[in-house]
């Protein structure tokens, strides 16, 4: 990184990441993307205490197999969308914030990544920004979450209440949502769960889509709380939020069906709770939706859509009794009460999640393994990363993701994408 100062101790650093990866399906041979990134930042830091931080990506897939085309990007706010030069490049303002504290609290204002909640893999809390599934879930959520523009304001309670908490005040008028791959895509969900299925022999005639647009009134906000009291590191989270998926209805009309999408408001609220006893940490975090929707497997139901709250949590256990050695296992469940409604999900689902990661010559080399295993449906995925830390700043890695199970899963249903990946990132 560069770094120049003024006089008046004001500095700006100029710097960022630039990436290369290639990516090979297994199962045929065929290229899934060669695509090189590149992560510029610049941050100001001014000597009122006023500081600026930019992020950027420019992205080129030589491929285009992620995402054929030119996205529509109907999900997203026209403030947070990306331009594409062509079919192969695109340009995109990843973060781009201002950091102040007035009164010895912390404002962040602009595009960024608010993060709640701490599992491996799958998320329950983590729903304040939507994700790109671009790669399904292959990549790491730092590159998948959608940058929002919001305000995050940190502030103590202790001289409110007296008590040894803080607390998180966000706000974001931005109506962006998930991005989910079109048909053609290599991860373009197939699963009945995850996309509509019309009945038997029907004609679709159309497809209508309304997306909240009104900056204030259409709003999410929320609060988190949290403190650490006798060894436990403990939040209180609330969320009153658009949920990212569209609820997708199914309308009967004289020459077919017409299906129409729409956005729908509801509350989330939950906590997570984490202390450490030797080489063990206990993890645990829970999350429960008021509304949520999900297609059904019959028409009778209010238009192919059952609404119902959902309750989800996740227990995990990291222990690190060996050298160099991580070993952690969650156990993540999701209830939904369909109140005896046929559906395509089943009202209690089960995964299972096992993390290896082992560390050799120092460091330098990384060897990680992460099992995904859905108990129900027997579907899972199966991720292997060596990483090997050349230089300070340059890491070369290799990468395998194997998909397995039934392709009505919602892994299984990607058994024909596995696949393998080289790449590397340096930064500057």
């Amino acid at each position: 990184m560069a770094l120049v100062s003024s006089s008046c101790a004001a500095s700006m650093r100029i710097g960022g990441i630039v990436s290369a990866t290639h990516a090979v399906q297994t199962t045929d041979g065929t290229p899934q993307k060669s695509e090189l990134v590149i992560l510029p930042q610049l941050e100001w830091r001014s000597a009122n205490g006023v500081d600026v931080t930019a992020i950027g990506r420019i992205r080129v897939d030589g491929q285009n197999q992620l995402e054929p085309g030119e996205p529509d990007q109907a999900a997203v706010d026209a403030w947070s969308r990306r331009a594409f030069l062509g079919a192969h490049t695109e340009v995109e303002l990843r973060e781009f914030y201002l950091e102040a504290y007035p009164f010895g609290t912390y404002l962040k204002l602009g595009k960024q990544q608010i993060v709640w909640g701490q599992t491996d893999g799958l998320k329950v809390l983590d729903r304040v920004n939507p994700q790109r599934y671009r790669e399904f879930i292959l990549e790491d959520f730092e590159s998948s979450r959608i940058p929002l523009w919001a305000a995050k304001w940190e502030f103590s309670m202790d001289t409110i209440l007296n008590k040894d908490w803080d607390g998180q005040l966000i706000l974001i008028p931005d109506q962006t949502y998930h991005e989910v791959p079109a048909a053609g895509a290599s991860y373009a969900p197939t699963s009945p769960e995850l996309v509509v299925t019309p009945p038997a022999g029907s004609i679709i005639t159309g497809y209508t889509f309304e997306k909240p647009d009104r900056v204030l009134a259409d709003a999410d906000a929320g609060l988190q709380l949290s403190s650490r009291l006798h060894g436990w590191d403990l939040t209180v989270n609330y969320l009153y939020h658009y949920a990212d998926t569209p609820v997708m209805r199914l309308y009967q009309e004289n020459s077919g069906m017409r299906i129409h999408g729409s956005y729908e408001r509801t509350h989330t609220i939950g906590g997570s709770a984490s202390n450490a006893f030797g080489d063990f940490t206990l993890r645990s975090e829970m999350g429960y939706t008021t509304d949520r929707h999900i297609q059904t497997n019959t028409m009778a139901e209010n238009n192919g859509v059952v609404r119902g709250g959902e309750l989800s949590y996740a227990l995990g256990l990291d222990w690190m009794g060996l050298s160099d050695t991580l070993v952690s296992a969650q156990l993540i469940q999701s209830w939904f009460d369909r109140d005896g409604v046929s559906a395509y999900r089943d009202t209690i689902e089960t995964d299972a999640t096992l993390l290896i990661e082992h560390t050799f010559l120092n460091e330098v080399l990384t060897l990680s393994n992460l099992l995904i295993h859905d108990i129900d449906s027997g579907d899972g995925l199966l991720s292997t990363e060596l990483t090997y830390d050349y230089l300070a700043n340059l890491e070369l890695r290799i990468e395998a993701n194997m998909f397995y199970g039934s392709q009505y899963g919602r892994y299984g249903q990607f058994d024909a994408r596995d696949r393998l990946l080289v790449g590397f990132e340096y930064g500057f």
